[in-house]
């Protein structure tokens, strides 16, 4: 008894750990709506280990608009994503992030560095305000994970199998009014 108990006890600090989203914003500039939030990534241990043993994670940001409808699910009107490689240089020190969209790739002294660099979304462009009808209800949601499908083959299985591979993060919606 008292040994579950413990192990209830250990577990709990573990599964509380999640990647948040906040100060979220979308502003209407040019014609073009944009985005800006910051995600607050807590890595666990497994993510940690496989980051300074050699495995680069690719992070994904994902962005969604959807309308929403009064009898039926809400439609997606249009989809963003943005993805970093996060790996660690051993050699070095320092750790590499290779953002997609740019080409770009910079270092960084340490992991919360690179993590604060992946997670300040700042201006970046959303939806053009002429596709959203101005009668209609849009709400934009945004999320975080790991990209399981670019883990290297033999790493990939147990990321299959285990939910410690994810970021665990939920979903964070709020409205775009046209």
């Amino acid at each position: 008894m008292c040994l579950l108990l413990t192990l209830c006890l250990l577990a709990a600090p573990l599964c509380a750990r999640e990647t948040t989203i906040s100060n979220t914003r979308t502003l209407l500039v040019d014609g073009v709506y944009r985005l800006g939030a910051h995600v607050d990534f807590d890595f666990n241990e497994t993510l940690y280990d496989a980051l300074h043993n050699g495995v680069p994670l690719l992070i994904e940001l994902r962005v969604e608009v959807l309308r929403e409808r009064p009898w039926l699910w809400s439609e997606q009107v249009a989809e963003l994503r943005q993805r970093f490689k996060l790996q660690y240089h051993a050699l070095s020190r320092y750790y590499l992030v290779r953002n997609f969209s740019t080409g770009a790739q910079f270092s960084f002294r340490t992991m919360n560095e690179a993590l604060e660099y992946i997670g300040n979304v700042y201006d970046l462009p959303l939806i053009d305000a002429k596709l959203l009808d101005p009668k209609g209800r849009y709400v934009v949601r945004m999320r975080a994970d790991i990209d399981v499908e670019a883990l290297p083959t033999p790493v990939r299985l147990w990321a299959y199998l285990g939910s410690a591979w994810s970021l665990k993060g939920n979903w964070k919606q709020w409205p775009l009014k046209p």
